[in-house]
């Protein structure tokens, strides 16, 4: 089921997301890549504690409409006892340079287009980005947060934004694409012009210039005429036809 989203900027630079129902039992993450979200946190955070309470809150229900842009996603937390906070969850945008490789590796392999479309990150994308030094996934220490409870670590709130945070890249990896800086809308003109680019270049463009045909120059030709030997006489013509075959 599709999480509704009650607000989407027309540049799709930020999408908000209506507020997810309690969860009482189940894994948070159930894609690949959303439990590579909830192990990157869970790696950084140094205390058990307050992710353990921030996995109650979420399961509770008790984080609000959340809030995605590039390098940031908002929501707002409620404590047991009513108090609200608003928890940040900070993630580090791709450079241009490195968006620019990635776009480039996603144009030129059509599965990859496919399985974004229809929702799916496939793992060969994600190692293919990395071998050129791209990190789509956060690893350790890659996801900081900022909450108004003022934790100076990943505290009960944050933590809490991030399990819900995991739910929604479950039904959408291009969640994660705008945490790293680019929209969907974006993304997807870019690839279309990439891969028309790709459809409309010359065959042979891309193997480099085309060898000189071989051969002999005409001004070396016409020099040796009166050096080279003359023709030979014609065979003189046969008496009469030959048979058929």
């Amino acid at each position: 089921m599709t999480t509704p989203e009650t607000r989407n900027t027309p540049d799709g630079r930020e999408r908000t997301f209506a507020a997810l129902p309690a969860a009482r039992s189940g894994p948070f993450a159930r894609s690949w890549w959303g439990q590579a979200w909830l192990k990157a946190l869970e790696d950084t955070a140094l205390d058990g504690a307050q992710l353990r309470l921030g996995r109650r809150h979420a399961r509770a229900g008790a984080v609000g409409a959340v809030s995605v842009r590039p390098g940031r996603i908002t929501a707002i937390v409620q404590d047991p006892d009513h108090t609200r906070y608003r928890a940040d969850v900070l993630l580090q945008q791709l450079s241009a340079a490195e968006w620019d490789r990635l776009l480039d590796l996603v144009a030129d392999r059509a599965g990859h287009i496919a399985a974004l479309l229809d929702r799916d990150m496939p793992p060969h994308l994600v190692e293919d980005a990395a071998a050129a030094g791209i990190g789509l996934l956060p690893s350790i220490g890659d996801m900081e947060s900022e909450c108004g409870c003022e934790a100076w670590d990943h505290c009960a709130h944050s933590a809490a934004l991030c399990y819900q945070l995991a739910r929604l890249l479950d039904q959408d990896p291009f969640v994660l694409l705008l945490l790293r800086g680019r929209g969907e809308h974006e993304l997807l003109d870019d690839l279309q012009a990439r891969s028309a680019a790709r459809a409309g270049m010359p065959a042979d463009a891309e193997a480099g210039p085309a060898a000189p045909a071989a051969g002999v120059p005409a001004v070396e030709a016409y020099a040796a005429r009166d050096i080279l030997p003359p023709l030979p006489a014609p065979p003189p013509p046969d008496e009469a036809p030959g048979a058929a075959p």
